[in-house]
């Protein structure tokens, strides 16, 4: 080879790597972004964008799965004010809607649609909902959005081929006016088709136009992805349909009836492949040009333009160093506030300042710094200096390294600035702590047991309490207890009243819930419980029967005393002649008078006389009456005897002094329940499978809710049986397994769609 050769292929391989885009390696795909929604926030000091966006590769239009990340910018080209933004899987639902072309030319390819759209359910994006729409001439829908993909390849199934047209345009358009109602998520349409927009003899089939639909999908912000079925019958227009998708930010496939499996899996692939960024800018009043840049691994970077619209001109940030509150969380294990805070610039500040202050006493109660903040920071400040139910304000600030002063980190409407950023807040640790509720209390044994209820278990390090006498209204002595933590939501936990010598009384119960390291959570007023002791002969008894040895000491000790006894007198019998009951036994027990004079012993041959017995009296006959009509009929109607058992008891079940029932208010129409249900044992179940009330409706749990009485009280309780769509009680909703009181009147909602009312027949 000679110079001039080698020299041509060097110069040709420079000029190769001179014009390969954005530095890629050769033989490297070159990649694209495909911006599928923008999210604006305005707020009074900024804007919060969040950008939806795909990578894809541009020759193919494949979606990239496995991009990697270095960093985001958004500039603002109206204002050169450049930001950057953080990279993030998509925080919000996606909404697919299935729109399937069941005109008279899909008669030979509906089996492979169906086969297509059910296997593509194997490969979904995260957070994502479905419906499916079959159209002609006509729109149906065959199942609204849902995340049960059984329901949406139930819906499926169900598409059926007709003889009449092709409404596409109309089809597409109603179903993204649909998604309008929708909650906060992204939007996304997957259009199949084996035909171009028009009715059998050929005329215009749809009322809306090709551009009506493309403009209205760009408002909306709902991409269109396409799918064109390509057979020699079909008569696509391939062209307008990746232009369709182009215009909205979505991904296009022209398919075989063999290719489809692999053009829905390339639709989900793109839907799956989506990005956010989020970042806070501050642009100008109108409509602002933007460009979004993606840095890539490698040194790659990506950039494609865009355009936010702002109602507000925002002047810029007020300091290089800002602050903000992501969040103020009651940390119950650690009995403190945890304050979640984001610095720009933290490199500047040398600490963060938080107070607290009192509202209403217009007083500072604590002040803490925190050194060396980062980007995102937890700061932890106790509540021990807080009193439940009082109003408190936060006041941060940022202290600059340099000169020690504050930044300004808060511009309001007004232009106004200020070095603290503020928030009020109201000390109220019922949600978070440990919540204990008193079942019932009954006397066992001599000592009271409460049954209990408690929540977050986890956090509990035990209990104690004490009993206040209410008619002295003072502690009582001796009546100090304590108790472990509960393994569980529920247990018992026992006052020991006989070993404490409690007296008879009425006392009212105060428990209190202590945290792991013997803090405070909550203390619990349980008055009117009524106690009456044990009498000396029960201790005795139960303090024998809880120590069988002592028992069985006593028993041996009597029983070697009479052993003993008997003994004797058996040797004193045989050595002066004294019957063993009349001798020492008979003497002391038996004849209280003193016997005088020498003991003369009995002659071996003496003759004892014989006892005399009592006379037996003639067994009488006995001739039975003749029975008579009148004596007949009275032994006919008196109750014969029903045979006692020794030591029986009969347990009675406790009565409510009111019959209560249920009353069905609500259920949908094509179910049907009792309108009236008589509640005649505790606990009432309520459940879809199980219990004493059945209701067949599909939102209800197997066991669903709990009705239950309190003798003692006198009142009833409903507790959610931890059921999947939730209690409601005058439609506010039950904490599961957390018994909340009943009253005449009562609406119970068991889910969304069955309310009931409880009430007291008196």
């Amino acid at each position: 080879m000679n110079k001039a050769c080698i020299t041509t292929i060097l110069i040709f391989l420079l000029l190769m790597i001179l014009f390969i885009p954005n530095g890629q390696v050769l033989g490297q795909e070159s990649w694209d972004i495909l911006i599928n929604q923008i999210s604006p926030l305005e707020t009074p000091d900024s804007m919060t964008l969040k950008v939806y966006f795909t990578l894809y590769e541009s020759h193919t239009g494949v979606p990239v799965m496995n991009a990697e990340f270095i960093g985001a910018q958004i500039s603002l080209l109206n204002t050169n004010y450049i930001t950057n933004a953080k990279i993030q899987k998509p925080d919000i639902p996606i909404y697919i809607a299935l729109v399937m072309d069941a005109s008279g030319s899909m008669g030979g390819s509906a089996q492979k649609l169906q086969d297509a759209a059910k296997l593509s359910l194997n490969n979904i994006p995260d957070d994502s909902l479905f419906s499916v729409v079959q159209f002609d001439e006509n729109i149906k829908l065959l199942q609204d959005f849902t995340k049960n993909l059984s329901a949406i390849s139930y819906a499926i199934d169900q598409y059926q081929v007709s003889n009449k047209g092709t409404c596409l345009y109309d089809a597409a358009y109603t179903a993204i006016e649909s998604m309008s109602k929708l909650p906060t998520g992204r939007r996304a349409v997957i259009l199949f088709t084996d035909g171009k927009d028009e009715k059998a003899d050929g005329t215009v089939c749809s009322q809306h136009k090709y551009q009506e639909l493309v403009d209205l999908a760009m408002k909306s912000q709902v991409p269109l992805n396409t799918i064109g079925l390509s057979t020699k019958d079909s008569n696509i227009n391939a062209v307008e349909l990746q232009a369709m998708s182009a215009s909205t930010g979505g991904f296009s496939s022209i398919a075989s009836k063999d290719d489809l499996p692999a053009s829905f899996s390339r639709i989900m692939d793109a839907l799956k492949a989506q990005w956010m960024v989020e970042s806070t800018i501050y642009p100008k009043n109108g409509s602002n040009s933007a460009v979004l840049t993606i840095n890539l691994k490698g040194n790659q970077s990506l950039n494609t333009a865009f355009s936010v619209e702002s109602s507000t001109d925002y002047p810029g940030p007020p300091s290089p160093v800002t602050v903000r509150l992501d969040g103020l969380l009651l940390n119950a294990a650690k009995q403190a506030y945890e304050i979640q805070l984001s610095l720009t610039s933290p490199q500047l500040a040398e600490y963060v300042k938080i107070e607290i202050w009192d509202k209403q006493g217009g007083s500072k109660v604590g002040e803490y710094v925190f050194n060396n903040p980062t980007e995102n920071n937890s700061f932890f400040i106790p509540t021990e200096t807080l009193t439940i139910g009082r109003g408190y304000e936060l006041r941060i600030s940022a202290i600059n390294k340099e000169d020690k002063t504050p930044f300004v980190i808060v511009r309001n409407d007004q232009g106004e600035t200020s070095t603290q950023l503020l928030h009020e807040f109201t000390f109220d640790p019922s949600t978070a702590y440990p919540n204990l509720q008193v079942q019932s209390i009954a006397e066992e044994k001599g000592d009271l047991i409460m049954q209990v209820d408690i929540t977050n278990p986890d956090l509990v390090g035990g209990f104690d309490g004490w009993l206040v006498n209410e008619q002295t209204n003072n502690q009582v002595p001796n009546s100090n207890f304590t108790s472990p933590a509960l393994p569980t939501t529920s247990g018992k936990i026992t006052i020991p009243m006989k070993a404490n010598r409690i007296p008879d009384g009425k006392y009212t119960v105060m428990v209190r819930v202590l945290a792991k390291n013997n803090n405070v959570f909550s203390t619990l007023t349980y008055p009117g419980v009524a106690y009456q002791a044990p009498s000396i002969f029960q201790r005795i008894g139960a303090a024998l029967m809880a120590s069988p040895i002592y028992l069985v000491s006593i028993l041996v000790i009597i029983i070697g005393l009479v052993g003993f006894l008997m003994f004797h007198s058996s040797r004193q019998k045989s050595t002066s002649g004294t019957p063993v009951l009349q001798g020492r036994l008979g003497n002391k027990l038996g004849n209280t008078r003193k016997s005088s004079g020498p003991v003369i012993p009995v002659a071996d041959n003496e003759p004892i006389p014989l006892r005399r017995q009592l006379p037996v009296e003639p067994t009488p006959i006995i001739t039975p009456p003749v029975a008579s009509p009148l004596a007949s009929n009275v032994a006919q109607s008196m109750p014969s005897p029903e045979p006692q058992r020794e030591n029986a008891t009969m347990v009675m079940p406790a009565k409510a002094k009111s019959q209560p029932y249920l009353t069905m208010k609500q259920l949908p129409a094509d179910l049907q329940s009792p309108e009236r249900t008589l509640i005649v044992q505790f606990p009432f179940t309520i459940g879809r499978m199980e219990g004493d009330l059945i209701i067949q409706e599909v939102s209800i749990s197997r066991r669903h809710a709990q009705i239950t009485f309190d003798n003692a009280r006198q009142t009833f309780y409903i507790t959610d049986l931890k059921s999947s769509n939730g209690t409601t009680l005058n439609d506010q909703r039950l904490i599961p397994e957390q018994p909340t009181q009943l009253t005449s009147g009562s609406r119970i909602g068991l889910g969304p769609n069955v309310f009931i009312q409880f009430d007291l027949d008196y």
